[in-house]
């Protein structure tokens, strides 16, 4: 039941996401809710449950965003297993280290991406690429990941108690 609301959560992030939260540009970037919210959720739930909901929520934005097909999918997958299978090694009640965790996956997930689009568009602007993934992205997905952890951090405790 807990797998099934996580994707059904995870969906309707990626509704809001795409709909209203892409339109919100800081310093030329967005900042992601779904990334802090599967950070989170994977503290605590089974490792191949975190990775398939990270795959399967992927796809999705994939899907709907458009780009390299996959690259999303893989990416969350990674990350979503990862914390999952080192969860015992995290103190998991502590606000830092989850916002912590939200920073080092934004950046991973931003190291990916900006390899990705230097193979495949032959993009310029490297160092913009580079600030803006590795210090302004993190930056914010880190204070969106603590607005969400104050008011829902609770529901997502729950997770594990299921």
């Amino acid at each position: 039941m807990k797998r099934l609301v996580l994707f059904i959560t995870g969906v309707l992030l990626i509704i809001i996401q795409n709909s209203i939260i892409n339109y919100i540009d800081i310093f030329g970037v967005t900042f992601s809710i779904l990334l802090p919210v599967l950070v989170m959720s994977s503290l605590y739930i089974d490792e191949i449950e975190a990775s398939v909901i990270g795959l399967l929520l992927g796809f999705i934005i994939d899907i709907t965003v458009g780009g390299i097909v996959g690259i999303n999918a893989l990416i969350l997958s990674a990350i979503s297993y990862t914390i999952s299978h080192y969860k015992k090694n995290f103190y998991i009640n502590s606000t830092s280290m989850i916002m912590a965790l939200i920073a080092i996956s934004t950046v991973f997930q931003s190291l990916v991406m900006i390899i990705a689009s230097l193979i495949a568009y032959k993009t310029d602007g490297f160092l913009i690429m580079i600030l803006k993934g590795f210090i302004i992205l993190p930056i914010l997905n880190t204070i969106i990941g603590y607005l969400i952890y104050k008011l829902f951090g609770g529901i997502i405790m729950k997770l594990s108690k299921e």
